[in-house]
């Protein structure tokens, strides 16, 4: 730029100083006074080019500094060397450019604040245009929807989620253009999904510029809504049907059986029965609400394991005596302690020794054997009963299964003693394994972390 303008100020100033020479020419033969006129014109095109680089340095430096805050550089400043025109204007673009950074910053916040809240919702968000491009989507949604994060946004959401369902779901929304929820199951992805929607209002205009979609991941909930419904079946069922029997026999003793000593006495024995079968149930199911729904405020302490096992062994002796089955134990954890809940402790280990006595017929043995690995108790309940079928371990532990169903009512059992053990040991942060086979016994084997506080 200075150099053009400095090529047209000395041709201008050239041709007319040789157009006033030559009008001189004639009238003037003095060389001297051509001589000083080529002088001032030199003169003049020092003055014309410091003049004309005073104007054009600043304009140079406006231009520089514009073009790197048209790149992002909001961090360039002019250096204001006049309080003229240029001087004016060099101001006013420093004041612009603190002015677009602090606007620019302001924004990038806002930006940064907004990918942080939608990172923390628990649920999946996605909004779109009118043209049902993708505006943005969190990572819940991505996750949900097990979507790739290769450059979507700006996609068609058609083209991003690729299920026939939520296909449907959208264009539903899109045709009516209203707020609505809608339940969605996806075989493909084995979920439930509550979904929300609703258009998009601009604040001024007041008109739909898009849509917004809130997935709430339900798959759990409706888990556990099944698992609670079979439970209260399965309450319902094994209260019914003691209940039942006893109702029996109690009108067959009212309509004339009880004037017989020896049906009457039959009847009350399994009246009583299926009564204290029916007490255990209810206790089973009150010991496994409480071990599922206390969590947090349970008394714990100190407990030495062989000590409590020695306690248990004197407890549960006349049961094991009664059928006939040998109890042995293997104690190898001598002043090793645990911090545990006393009573949770020994209510894991009497339903795994009275779950042996029960399936092992006479004869048989029960051993419990305790020692200790690395940072672990371990606690092994071993029997010679009848063993379980490597399909049934896997469900072992479930509330109210049973392997055979009419041998465990026959033997009083109530379907919940092995669930309550897993939700106990659950509790103090351990496992537990299985091994069995049929006709040759079972074993349980309980991890215990010795440090660990539940």
């Amino acid at each position: 730029m200075f150099k053009k303008l400095y090529n047209r100020y000395f041709i201008i100033s050239f041709i007319g100083i040789i157009i006033t020479s030559l009008f001189f020419l004639g009238y003037v033969s003095d060389l001297r006074y051509l001589l000083s006129i080529f002088s001032g014109m030199l003169i003049s095109n020092i003055l014309g080019y410091r003049f004309i680089k005073s104007i054009v340095n600043p304009i140079n430096e406006i231009t520089d500094v514009t073009k790197e805050i048209s790149k992002g550089n909001y961090n360039q400043k002019i250096e204001i060397k006049s309080i003229d025109e240029i001087g004016q204007l060099a101001s006013a673009i420093n004041v612009m450019t603190i002015r677009l950074r602090e606007t620019i910053d302001e924004l990038n916040d806002r930006n940064a604040k907004l990918e942080a809240i939608l990172k923390s919702i628990i649920n999946g968000v996605i909004a779109f245009d009118n043209y049902e491009k993708i505006l943005l989507i969190n990572d819940t949604a991505k996750k949900i929807l097990n979507i790739e994060d290769n450059g979507i946004i700006g996609k068609h959401i058609l083209d991003v989620v690729r299920n026939s369902k939520l296909h449907d779901l959208i264009e539903n929304i899109i045709i009516n253009k209203e707020y609505s929820i809608k339940n969605l199951e996806l075989n493909t992805f084995n979920k439930y999904l509550k979904i929300y929607t609703s258009p998009i209002i601009h604040p001024q205009t007041l008109k739909k510029i898009g849509f917004v979609v809130v997935i709430n991941d339900v798959t759990e909930v409706r888990k556990l809504e099944r698992i609670r419904s079979d439970f209260v079946a399965n309450v319902s069922h094994e209260l019914r049907t003691p209940l039942t029997s006893i109702q029996g026999f109690v009108e067959t003793l009212r309509n004339g059986a009880i004037e017989d000593s020896e049906t009457r006495n039959k009847f009350l024995n399994i009246i009583e029965f299926e009564t204290e079968r029916l007490t255990r149930l209810i206790n089973d199911i009150l010991s496994l609400s409480e071990i599922e729904n206390v969590k947090e405020g349970l008394i714990t302490e100190e407990v030495a394991i062989d000590k409590e096992i020695n306690d248990i062994f004197y407890i549960i002796e006349k049961s094991a005596y009664n059928k006939n089955i040998k109890l042995i134990k293997d104690l190898n954890c001598d002043n090793l302690k645990i911090n545990s809940n006393r009573d949770r402790l020994r209510q894991m280990i009497i339903n795994l020794i009275d779950n042996g006595i029960k399936y092992t017929p006479e004869g048989g043995f029960v051993k419990v054997t305790t020692k200790k690995l690395n940072n672990n108790i371990i606690i092994t309940v071993e029997d010679s009963g009848i063993g379980i079928a490597a399909e049934n371990i896997p469900r072992l532990f479930e509330r109210f299964y049973r392997v055979d169903k009419g041998r465990s009512r026959k033997l009083g059992g109530t379907g919940l003693g092995l669930a309550i053990v897993k939700h106990i040991v659950e509790s103090m942060k351990g496992n537990i394994a299985v091994e069995s086979e049929v006709g040759k016994g079972t074993k349980f084997i309980i991890y215990l972390p010795q440090n660990k506080k539940i």
